[in-house]
């Protein structure tokens, strides 16, 4: 399935989203400007409609604009996309059916298949992940404008990237691959460091060195905002066997809450982690390094 749309509108679902709620649980949409001829919209006499709110509004420029976002409300087809936003998601549906008029004047429209708050492939539509370029459509003052971001958000609903975005996440994954590459260029002090750096950039804090074997370095460290306790193993090479040992230890320690199990080269059972234990192969690390800013540093440390 794809999502495809003639034309692609904002709503806004009632003063201050007062019809929110209603609409996404009821699968409609809802619409004022209730004082709106309903026989002139039905026969398509548009004119009619916008010198009826010239006569209201005393400006046409005002009921022009009026009269386009009942006539969208009206006219939009299955072929169309309606979105508003609520609860931290975009929402999109497709309108169907004829308009019917509510006990106050308003109007409502039923959807081909309710209000969907995630992508085709079920992504959830959350607002701190869409463009600012279409989260701006939320200013708009009146209740229903067309999209003028289609084209992006018909990719985002079909969870398909951009030209630009897809080579982004292409230099990503080899920028992932090459820093694996490094840390295991690292002396087993500079490998300590690196993940004493990757730690501290997450919260954590280092309040000593339990033991220091040649390729084998624990650390202690604390959660400042929690108060929580871990032990930290680091391995140059691993393998499964290594980790049951530590995970051994681990289980016997009454002083620590979480044990950390680092490595960058070797094999190790996914099925190794268990409460309280997490374990941090070279592909995980490579990805908090690059997020903790951490790159150029590496870099730097093996040139």
């Amino acid at each position: 399935m794809t999502v495809a749309a003639k034309d692609a509108f904002y709503i806004k679902l009632g003063r201050g989203g007062e019809w929110e709620s209603e609409c996404l649980k009821a699968g409609t949409l809802r619409f004022g400007y209730h004082e709106t001829p309903h026989d002139h919209c039905l026969a398509g006499e548009w004119e009619k409609v916008r010198d009826f709110w010239t006569s209201i509004r005393g400006d046409q420029g005002t009921a022009t604009r009026d009269m386009k976002q009942i006539r969208a409300f009206y006219e939009a087809d299955e072929s169309c996309l309606f979105i508003t936003f609520a609860n931290g998601l975009l929402y999109w549906c497709r309108p169907t059916g004829a308009v019917e008029i509510l006990h106050d004047n308003a109007r409502r429209r039923a959807t081909v298949d309710g209000w969907h708050g995630q992508s085709i492939g079920g992504v959830p539509l959350s607002s701190d992940r869409i463009s600012g370029h279409l989260l701006k459509v939320q200013m708009f003052q009146g209740t229903i404008c067309q999209v003028k971001q289609q084209m992006y958000l018909l990719r985002k609903l079909n969870d398909e990237l951009s030209p630009e975005l897809a080579a982004a996440e292409e230099a990503e994954r080899a920028m992932l691959a090459a820093i694996v590459g490094l840390m295991r260029l690292l002396t087993w002090q500079d490998f300590e460091l690196l993940v004493d750096l990757i730690f501290s950039a997450s919260g954590w804090r280092r309040i000593g060195v339990v033991g220091r074997v040649q390729k084998t370095v624990d650390l202690e460290l604390r959660l400042p905002t929690t108060g929580e306790r871990a032990f930290v193993q680091i391995k140059s090479q691993a393998n499964t066997a290594s980790l049951r040992d530590y995970v051994a230890r681990f289980e016997q320690a009454e002083l620590y809450d979480r044990m950390f199990f680092v490595w960058h080269t070797g094999n190790v059972a996914a099925n190794g982690e268990a409460d309280g234990i997490t374990l941090i192969g070279p592909e995980r690390l490579a990805r908090m390094c690059f997020d903790a800013g951490l790159a150029s540093w590496l870099r730097e440390k093996v040139s």
